[in-house]
């Protein structure tokens, strides 16, 4: 059995929350041939080096600096439209081509095919917008219909990372709750022997998300850590691919230093993680489920400024008390980190078969 398995171009997230289904097949003794382009591309072959892999064109959406990201988004709609075109094009030769029996779509809506089986994992269901988001709901159901599955990577009850966004389930569409899914698997024990010999780090910094505003807001973060010398921060750039070295540790009279790396390896990335105290990122729900699967950390959110997905997360995460979200424009980090030490400890509902069961389901419906 071949599979093709490929994420959307936004955010390296959608990569990232691929791996562990692309692990499950491969465990399964399933060919996965993965399509993707620049950083998700490296990003996934870093991964998977004996995967077959295509260098498959995204929706390449641009961002401004100046326009909000929900109107530049908007007026780049035809674009996304005839690239959702473009794929299910693409698709129907690949197929043949590469002989695929199935394909799994990360939010690419034009990854379905009439001849296979093809599944769509979401978590986008209902889309949260200032103006329009009705019309915008419909347009999505009407994609994702085509699809003979839509799995949601969130949970099934109350207790859920997306809220409103994919529950409830809109009527008509075979879709099902499959759990977080993250490339990290739960600590508990193993924590303990993953920092150890690790010098704890008062602050850690994801970056990530489109340009302009990913620089943007790490020229905000290092301008402000200058001004607190007694924090440990290490940031990382979210850029795989970049051929600069970890940035020089930047000294402190208190003994406080910042280091920066433009990736880390997974090992790396979760030591970091574990091993420090704060984390500030974006909202991003590939963030979210890797959180709540090795177990949640006092935790400051940035919404990317015009990116209602993020600011919809942010505001749910703040209500729910695993956060404290701030907005870019006018972001205190010295106050930020003074909120965030108040936020109590919060259990995860991660279940690590919870998708595996899903996926049994499917291969077998697809090898019948």
């Amino acid at each position: 059995m071949r599979i093709f398995v490929s994420p959307l171009d936004w955010g390296l997230g959608h990569a990232a929350r691929c791996i562990p289904i692309i692990r499950y097949l491969l465990d399964k003794k399933i060919e996965v041939v993965i399509g993707a382009e620049g950083a998700h591309l490296i990003f996934l072959k870093e991964h998977f080096p004996g995967c077959e892999f295509i260098d498959f064109p995204g929706y390449r959406i641009s961002y401004s600096n100046t326009l909000p990201v929900g109107v530049k988004v908007l007026l780049q709609l035809p674009q996304m439209i005839s690239a959702i075109k473009k794929e299910h094009e693409i698709l129907t030769d690949l197929i043949k081509e590469k002989k695929i029996d199935a394909v799994i779509s990360d939010n690419r809506y034009g990854l379905w095919n009439k001849n296979i089986p093809s599944v769509i994992i979401t978590h986008q269901l209902n889309i949260q917008a200032p103006a329009g988001d009705s019309l915008l709901s419909k347009t999505v159901y009407n994609y994702i219909r085509h699809f003979n599955e839509c799995w949601i990577s969130d949970y099934a009850g109350k207790e859920n990372l997306s809220g409103a966004l994919s529950h409830p389930i809109p009527q008509g569409l075979n879709a099902k709750y499959i759990g977080p899914l993250s490339r990290f698997q739960p600590q508990n024990a193993k924590a303990e022997k993953i920092i150890a010999g690790r010098a704890p780090t008062d602050l850690l910094i994801i970056l990530s998300g489109p340009e302009p505003q990913r620089t943007k807001l790490e020229e905000i973060i290092l301008k402000q850590l200058q001004d607190l010398p007694a924090v440990k921060a290490f940031i990382i750039q979210g850029l795989p691919g970049a051929t600069h070295p970890p940035t020089p540790s930047l000294p402190s009279r208190e003994g406080g230093h910042v280091e920066i790396a433009p990736h880390t390896p997974d090992t790396e990335f979760l030591g970091k993680i574990l091993s420090s105290d704060i984390i500030l990122s974006r909202p991003g729900y590939s963030t979210l489920m890797d959180l709540d699967t090795i177990g949640w950390k006092k935790s400051i959110f940035i919404p990317t400024p015009g990116q209602t997905e993020h600011e919809y997360l942010g505001k749910l995460l703040r209500e729910k008390g695993l956060a404290v979200t701030y907005t870019q424009k006018g972001f205190s980090l010295k106050e930020a980190l003074e909120k965030a030490k108040q936020l109590k400890p919060v259990q995860s509902n991660y279940k690590k078969e919870d998708f595996k069961k899903v996926v049994d389901e499917w291969v077998a419906k697809v090898r019948y």
